[in-house]
């Protein structure tokens, strides 16, 4: 698997990050690493970075991972926990990592930190196979 190839698909075909900011760093198998540099128009009314985009750079992260086995997936199931609000934070990373890969379902436990590393979200991702191999 080309994983830097991969890397460049999903941030060059994935409308909906590029318009929140969210750039995939790394690809490996069962693995991936995103960031986003926070900006105003992503924060909710009480200036808290909006749960919305640390779901949406959660679920980015975890589906590059899961397309590192070579086959499209789509998302299935997500548990989320917003540990900490995100106010005055500069930067996110995420990070997601295998937990299990079946024949269809892919299972990964997802981190988000602030620039400082403080754990800000914390969720369980699952993908289901679409059984469909990645065109390079």
């Amino acid at each position: 698997m080309d994983y830097e190839a991969l890397r460049r698909i999903r941030n060059e075909q994935n409308s909906f990050g590029n318009l929140v900011g969210v750039r995939i760093e790394e690809i490996r198998e069962g693995y991936a690493r995103s960031v986003l540099d926070v900006r105003a128009d992503l924060s909710n009314p009480i200036g808290s970075l909006h749960g919305g985009v640390l779901f949406t750079i959660a679920d980015i992260t975890g589906g590059s991972a899961a397309v590192s086995h070579g086959e499209q997936v789509t998302t299935v199931d997500a548990d989320i926990r917003y540990l900490r609000p995100g106010i005055g934070v500069k930067r996110i990373v995420c990070e997601a990592e295998e937990i299990k890969k079946g024949k269809t379902l892919f299972v990964y436990r997802i981190d988000v930190r602030d620039q400082d590393g403080t754990l800000l979200t914390a969720g369980t991702f699952t993908y289901m196979s679409l059984r469909k191999k990645i065109e390079f």
